[in-house]
């Protein structure tokens, strides 16, 4: 069960752009050099012939590059270590494969569980070594005419958000209509030339001989599972994670969410009670830094709150969830501005990394919840039935959440045995659907 590659296509703007260079923000150099991600089914119900048609794909494709001309180029290192795009119209690499031994149906009937997920769908994975070229596009017909395609586009020239509007906006110029033009002013984050205020402990610089995957180890081996929380079991689990919260403070859904997800997996870790550990998720910054929203390159920024391994497992809920909700309010205009000002100081950039690792103790989450408005996504001939992450996707401590219809799905990627514990802890359990 398994994607069979039929040919490789480079795409290109369709009309010659602005041959430039961009160097990345300071919000964009600290994200980590991979690729970000994921798989779109279209279910061909009416068995037309010319579901998603490739010619049709490619078209709007090399029309919405003219907009989004930087994604057709490469990316380059300056001496500094901050990487450039080079706007060259290279292209966009686009595949088109083959997945004869099954039909959307059969996914349905596995309840689209991820060891379901054909392989070579996306040919990323969580950790990949980066290509040439800044976006990957694979267009794969199944034995009933359905559809999966995959998106990549390399994490330090876009944001989540970013890479669903980028989605949305090829939608709509396949449908022959307007769209609101990205913003490629890199400078809206230039950093003020003032020295930082203070030195952020979510961050640190590597030693020039040291690297990401030295530190953060390879534990094997992984299992990757979905688990499902209904809208209903969402507010109960805020209600449970609210209990005992002083008069006055609040947690949102997704402090709750946070909060059980890191406080169960370090139980089911077993991590030495006096070990200090992150948690880390993005919070998009436009807002908070006005910044238009349809500014083009990485405005998530990290919150990282960090707890005693003893507190967070023995202390109540709430005071886990109030620890969330500390770190997204402390990150602010003022301390935003200073990690930018603070990574701007550093000699090599390309040493800046996340305190925050994939080292068996701490954990990193991705919520794509708000991005779940599938009825956005539409090639002409209907909206995708669902989202998927890759086959290959596995890195320890590493959840995604997806919005679904009726709550979310949240991907679990873990040591095996250590995600065996974490099915039976009573606390992760009493709130799966």
């Amino acid at each position: 069960m398994s994607a069979i590659i039929k040919d490789t296509l480079y795409v290109k703007p369709t009309r010659p752009t602005k041959h430039v260079q961009i160097p990345l923000s300071n919000c964009d150099i600290i994200m980590p050099p991979v690729y970000q991600g994921l798989i779109y089914f279209f279910k061909n119900d009416l068995k037309k012939d010319n579901f998603m048609n490739i010619k049709k794909l490619l078209e709007s494709l090399g029309d919405v590059l003219n907009d989004y001309y930087p994604l057709a180029g490469t990316l380059k290192s300056a001496p500094d270590g901050r990487s450039i795009i080079d706007c060259n119209d290279q292209g966009v690499q686009f595949i088109i494969a083959e997945c004869s031994d099954i039909t959307i149906n059969q996914l349905e009937e596995k309840n689209w569980e991820h060891a379901a997920t054909p392989y070579g769908l996306t040919q990323l994975s969580s950790m990949a070594k980066i290509d040439p070229f800044i976006s990957i596009i694979q267009h794969t017909t199944f034995a009933d005419g359905s559809v999966a395609l995959g998106l990549g586009i390399h994490h330090q020239v876009v944001d989540g958000f970013g890479l669903f509007t980028f989605i949305e906006n090829w939608g709509r110029r396949a449908r022959l209509e307007q769209i609101d033009p990205p913003i490629h002013d890199r400078s809206l984050l230039k950093a003020s030339g003032n020295p930082p205020t203070n030195v952020p402990s979510e961050y640190t610089v590597l030693k020039p001989t040291e690297n990401i995957s030295s530190r953060s180890g390879n534990p094997s081996p992984l299992t990757t599972k979905i688990f499902r929380f209904s809208q209903d079991v969402l507010k109960r689990l805020r209600d449970y994670y609210s209990f005992g919260i002083p008069n006055g403070s609040w947690i949102s859904t997704n402090d709750a969410l946070v909060a059980h997800l890191w406080r169960t997996t370090t139980r089911a870790r077993n991590i030495d009670l006096s070990t200090e550990i992150f948690c880390s998720f993005a919070l998009n910054g436009r807002d908070r830094l006005n910044i238009p929203k349809n500014y083009y390159g990485n405005v998530a920024l990290q919150i990282y709150p960090k707890m005693l391994v003893s507190q967070l497992i023995n202390g109540s809920p709430s005071s886990v969830a109030l620890q969330v909700r500390k770190a997204v309010t402390d990150m602010n205009e003022s301390r935003i501005r200073s990690i930018i000002d603070w990574i701007e100081q550093q000699p090599d950039k390309s040493l800046v990394v996340a305190s925050c690792m994939h080292n068996a103790e701490d954990l990193v989450l991705t919520n794509w919840a708000k991005f779940h408005k599938h009825d956005l996504i539409d090639f002409g001939d209907g909206t995708p039935i669902k989202q998927r992450m890759g086959r290959k996707f596995a890195a320890n401590g590493l959840y995604i959440i997806f919005g679904v219809e009726d709550g979310i799905e949240v991907y679990i990627s873990l040591q095996t045995d250590k995600l065996e514990i974490l099915e039976q802890d009573p606390e992760f359990k009493k709130f799966i659907s």
